[in-house]
């Protein structure tokens, strides 16, 4: 099956499918999917009532087979699910976020990756532009979430506070793909599209320790729900990759995307010029320095008696890797 060009110029317009992924759209959707998602947005409906309209395919289906097709587009980003039960299509935001998270993101080219990841940081920027611009200001709309660093303890009771917990991979290292950190570290509260995996606390603790020490920051992004319970999740960024961290630097922001509660401090009187800050803060506030006047003679016999850290006030964000 094949769709027209006046078809699938409809369903990219509906969609918000940048021009340049066209000739890449069957690495998106199959030929149906578009079918349905186009009749879907006429008169969004439940799988009762697709089932008792002509249409889709000559074949008549029961509700039970419509309900296994519209699930199936449901959890691939094509079609959302609305309140009453009833579908509708989805943005191509939506589909790229599945499609790169589960899918096929090495089936299209590095340039077409570039720019869909290119596009993708202009709507975030596009969408945040107003609460960052407020934060900038020390205006926080307390009902707006906004993502912000917490520290490994504080992570690790956040948990204990939530009722259910799904691991997922991070959005941000899937697509951009420029570190080696590890991906699987996301660990949402509710379950998009139910396509995460629920684990318990003590596991969801576990992946909180190793991404520390992979040099992932932990930054949260909560809500609160009409019902009381706590919504959002716990990421675990690195600064090459993340989204957040992007905007940042892309509207000076970095004082306050993430948001930052905390400034480090060099305690000189325990400082053993290990160097360890140093590589751990991801935003290069300690440095190791030689010391004024140590000998090169000396660099391979004393080590780090020859160094010493300088900390850089300014840039520190507050992350807590350090």
């Amino acid at each position: 099956m094949t769709i027209n060009s006046q078809k699938l110029k409809q369903f990219s317009a509906h969609a918000g499918i940048p021009r340049f992924i066209l000739p890449w759209i069957d690495r998106f959707y199959e030929p149906d999917e578009i079918e349905l998602a186009l009749q879907l947005a006429k008169l969004p409906a439940t799988a009762a009532e697709i089932a008792r309209q002509p249409g889709i395919k000559k074949n008549k289906r029961s509700t039970a087979e419509m309900t296994l097709i519209l699930e199936r587009a449901y959890k691939r980003g094509i079609l959302n699910r609305r309140a009453d039960n009833r579908y509708e299509p989805a943005d191509f935001h939506a589909r790229y976020e599945i499609w790169a998270l589960f899918e096929g993101w090495q089936d299209v080219p590095e340039d077409v990756r570039n720019r869909l990841n290119e596009w993708e940081m202009k709507a975030y920027t596009g969408k945040h532009r107003r609460e960052v611009s407020a934060l900038k200001k020390s205006r926080r709309d307390l009902s707006v979430v906004c993502p912000e660093y917490v520290l490994l303890h504080e992570a690790e009771s956040l948990l204990e506070k939530v009722e259910h917990i799904y691991l997922w991979p991070c959005n941000c290292r899937a697509m951009v793909e420029s570190c080696n950190k590890p991906v699987t570290t996301c660990l949402r509260f509710s379950n998009n599209r139910g396509l995460g995996w629920e684990i318990s606390k003590s596991r969801a603790k576990a992946i909180l320790t190793e991404a520390d020490r992979s040099g992932l920051m932990h930054s949260a992004e909560i809500g609160i729900t009409a019902e009381g319970g706590i919504d959002g999740a716990i990421c675990n960024c690195c600064a090459d990759c993340c989204f957040p961290h992007q905007l940042a630097e892309r509207q000076n922001a970095q004082k306050v995307w993430p948001l930052t509660r905390y400034i480090a401090r060099r305690l000189n009187e325990k400082c053993t010029t290990c160097g360890r800050c140093a590589k751990r803060c991801p935003f290069d506030a300690f440095r190791i320095r030689r010391k004024p006047g140590a000998a090169e003679a000396q660099k391979a016999t004393q080590g780090e008696k020859n160094n010493q850290i300088v900390f850089y006030r300014n840039l520190c964000r507050g992350c807590g890797l350090c």
